[in-house]
């Protein structure tokens, strides 16, 4: 197997050297790393000379152009994810590796660090049971990913056109091409700062009719119908839990309803609850206003 490792960077100079070097330090070696600059303003040029890897630059046009352009460049059969700002563990590569026979999409489990230290794991679920999650959530994350080469050019890459969840776009695509097989052990940190697109309710619900379209593309039209609502319902939801712990209650009851409206059921998900929860929290604060303190 000769595997390329693709690394879309936009101003994480000052998280690169640990991600490079954690794939240098893996048990089994890449045939090549390939750090695709996507404009970055910082000093990423300097940083990524100092290791022995292929270093390309382009205009900024995001990560989902950069890891086209990686993938574009590359000349290894397989293709690993890393974004500049996560890393591995030593035996990442060689224990995927190990775990593939005939399938062409591997991932493993990873673990989640945050700014102040704090980490945890990260859910996973094996192969029988990731396709199904996925048309809900993503569940896989980028740096996870071994896959064969031709099944992501087959799918066209990553999707340009959206600001966020490019990726859970992809694993959909090619969950309907590929065999996957999932390696449960933690071998990906990945950092969350809280800070990327993907953060931003509105950029997450921008993408959702690709996801939808993705993610119910096999499904015959009762079904497509039944399950592209369940997908909106929930994302409509997620966003209102975000705007709920920003304490933006005005949008948390906007797409709680919103939510409610793609699936008007109290058995499904977390619409109904979220609705539940903020109507519970009105309604508190109106009786303390009329009652005033005790």
């Amino acid at each position: 197997m000769k595997i390329s490792v693709v690394i879309p960077t936009y101003n994480h100079a000052q998280w690169l050297p640990e991600c490079i070097e954690s794939v240098l330090n893996q048990s089994l070696k890449p045939h090549e790393i390939i750090v695709v600059d996507d404009g970055s303003k910082d000093n990423t040029r300097e940083v990524v000379s100092r290791y022995p890897v292929k270093y390309v630059y382009q205009e900024n046009a995001g990560i989902s152009a950069a890891r086209n352009r990686g993938i574009g460049e590359s000349t290894g059969d397989w293709i690993a994810l890393l974004d500049a700002d996560d890393y591995w563990l030593p035996g990442k590569l060689e224990k995927q590796v190990a775990a593939i026979r005939d399938e062409n999409f591997c991932y493993c489990g990873f673990t989640k660090l945050w700014n102040d230290g704090r980490t945890g794991a990260g859910e996973f679920f094996d192969s029988g049971t990731a396709k199904s999650v996925l048309r809900h959530h993503s569940c896989i994350v980028p740096a996870a990913v071994l896959v064969k080469r031709d099944a992501i050019m087959k799918v066209g890459g990553f999707n340009e056109k959206m600001s966020a969840a490019e990726d859970w776009e992809a694993w959909l695509k090619l969950s309907g091409i590929c065999k996957f097989v999932g390696v449960p052990d933690r071998l990906v940190v990945i950092r969350i700062t809280g800070h990327g697109l993907s953060a931003n309710p509105e950029i997450v619900l921008q993408s959702m009719e690709y996801i939808v379209a993705a993610g119910t593309a096999d499904l015959p039209p009762v079904s497509r119908l039944v399950t592209s609502q369940r997908m909106r319902s929930r994302r409509t939801a997620l966003a209102a839990l975000k705007y709920r712990d920003k304490r933006d209650y005005g949008n948390t009851l906007r797409y709680a309803l919103k939510a409610f409206a793609y699936w008007p059921s109290p058995f499904y998900d977390r619409a109904f609850k979220v609705l539940l929860l903020e109507l519970r929290r009105r309604l508190l604060q109106l009786f303390l206003v009329r009652t005033g303190p005790i």
